[in-house]
């Protein structure tokens, strides 16, 4: 059996996580968390991939090489810890820049307080973690159509 490369295809983008991003439905949620935050949902349904060694951004930028984001409202929520409108961290001004760069477009995001995030995070089928160091932080993630080439 011969066996195949795909060409420039992030390493981090494992064949669980390719299939888990090809499985999703525009409009659905992928969880990602980094560091010492707890995936928000469990359960026999819920599958939870591991990214041992890998920071928030380079997992966030795997993500968006291949996964579109939704163009409705602000596709990206990310857990706000800090409480305060003047402190955002910098692993979220981060992953605006990445999203930015991936849909060659400005995204917007959205921040919640522990509670809100969870609920909507209970509607996520996938989380990613990431036990690289690094600041601990959550983003949802919101699926969109894939852009038409023309």
């Amino acid at each position: 059996m011969r066996r195949f490369v795909l060409k420039n295809l992030d390493p981090i983008l494992s064949g669980t996580l390719l299939t888990v991003l090809d499985g999703m439905r525009p409009g659905q949620w992928l969880t990602l968390t980094a560091g010492s935050i707890a995936t928000p949902v469990s359960g026999p349904d819920h599958t939870v991939i591991e990214l041992s060694e890998v920071s928030t951004e380079a997992a966030v930028a795997a993500i968006l090489s291949v996964l579109p984001l939704d163009r409705t409202g602000a596709p990206i929520v990310y857990l706000d810890k800090a409480d305060t409108a003047d402190e955002l961290p910098d692993v979220v001004f981060a992953v605006c820049g990445i999203a930015a760069d991936a849909e060659l477009r400005r995204v917007p995001m959205s921040r919640l307080d522990e509670d809100d995030f969870a609920l909507l995070a209970r509607q996520s089928e996938f989380t990613v973690h990431s036990s690289c160091g690094g600041d601990p932080a959550a983003f949802l993630l919101r699926k969109g159509e894939p852009a038409l080439l023309g």
